[in-house]
């Protein structure tokens, strides 16, 4: 679709439906965000209408690609392919949005596209869906995605363990391994991401950046992010701790809270990790980035490293410090237990707007857990 000014109402309405469909994913239906965020659709679809001199907007979904009325949408932000992923991960090739959509209409499609039913076709939503995979072939235990192999977490932690004495040759050995990563969660569903188990307190920095790395590659797939780039997005996840290997190990396992040195202690980890992988010989800049910035706030309040001037961190680290809460409060340590997934996921969601980007939260959640009535996850068991 060429530049024009009805090209911009559609960008718009694609926004306002990735924001609405996110905003689901964190509150429940009869929550007054998410009647705002459906009055917004409307708004804008009444706004696409005025500018394409149509009475609906089609949206066509071809491979990778998005065509509005026939007709391709450029490459947009990651909203737009948000949407994309959103309209895939639901089985619809075509939806179809008509003039004189309500709120009561609206709420429940945006429901389901969050996760938490089948997009249906009422009296101004058309929704064109594909074959999906049956309800048996998802039951058959033939067809359930494959754990990460012995051999995966086994390899890891030999490049783990080689970091100190060799990092460059370390570093290298890590990047091969997010590639068998990213084959892993390819056949993987949200529901069983093959994530680590944690068999030892002594080796929780390195199980736990391994489940950070996949979490991480989940995210970005789902916002439409393939490829090298997402290899990259992998890897800076996996080494986001790696300044934690500095750490004396009375500190990492102390049983409770830590108090004064020793916080201290801990909280350099971000910048030692930057330190030491600035010093690998072709270590990947956006790696070395996440490991400084992984604790930034998204809103700019106080957090580590202390910044003289505030500034929003990177997209990778807003991810990986995403990845980063869930996979920490939802794994067993020695001074706490686990939260279950779906707390796990409610702490999330208490941090988006301060810690972390509510778009972003609000996309984990839809990958990890379908909202229920009461906006809490109904997916079980611990993350």
């Amino acid at each position: 679709m060429p530049d024009h000014p009805q090209h911009a109402q559609v960008e718009r309405l694609i926004v306002q439906l990735a924001a609405a469909i996110h905003t689901r994913a964190l509150y429940p239906e009869e929550h007054p965000r998410v009647t705002q965020a459906a009055q917004a659709v409307l708004g804008a679809l009444t706004a696409a209408c005025a500018a394409t001199r149509r009475t609906e907007v089609t949206f066509l979904l071809v491979g990778d690609d998005l065509a509005v009325d026939q007709r391709p949408m450029r490459k947009g932000n990651l909203y737009q392919q948000s949407f994309v992923e959103m309209l895939r991960r639901r089985g619809v090739e075509r939806l179809t949005l008509a003039r004189g959509l309500t709120t009561d209409e609206c709420v429940p499609f945006l429901s389901a596209m969050a996760g938490a039913g089948t997009p249906a076709t009422t009296d101004h939503i058309v929704v064109g869906r594909v074959e999906l995979q049956s309800p048996e072939a998802a039951t058959d235990p033939e067809s359930k995605p494959d754990a990460l192999a012995p051999s995966q977490i086994d390899g890891m932690r030999d490049a783990f363990v080689g970091f100190k004495k060799e990092r460059r040759a370390s570093v290298r050995k890590m990047e091969e391994m997010v590639w068998s990563l990213m084959e892993s969660l390819a056949r993987s569903t949200r529901e069983a991401l093959p994530l680590a188990p944690l068999k030892s307190h002594d080796e929780y920095t390195f199980i736990h950046s391994v489940n950070v790395s996949l979490l991480v590659l989940a995210q970005g797939r789902s916002l439409g992010i393939q490829g090298p780039m997402l290899h990259a997005l992998g890897v800076a996840g996996l080494l986001h701790d790696v300044g934690k290997m500095a750490i004396p190990l009375e500190v990492l396992n102390k049983p409770g809270r830590l108090e004064g040195h020793e916080w201290q202690t801990m909280t350099t980890h971000a910048e030692l990790g930057a330190w030491q992988l600035s010093g690998v010989e072709d270590a990947a800049p956006l790696s070395i980035l996440v490991a400084y910035e992984h604790h930034l706030r998204f809103d700019g309040g106080p957090s580590y490293p202390t910044l003289k001037t505030p500034r929003r961190p990177n997209l990778a680290s807003q991810l990986t410090s995403i990845a980063d809460t869930f996979d920490a409060v939802s794994t067993l340590r020695p001074y706490k237990k686990p939260f279950t997934r779906p707390v796990s996921l409610g702490i999330l969601r208490e941090r988006a707007g301060t810690f972390h980007d509510p778009f972003l939260v609000a996309n984990f959640h839809r990958l990890l857990g379908a909202p229920n009535g009461n906006g809490a996850v109904s997916t079980g068991g611990t993350g």
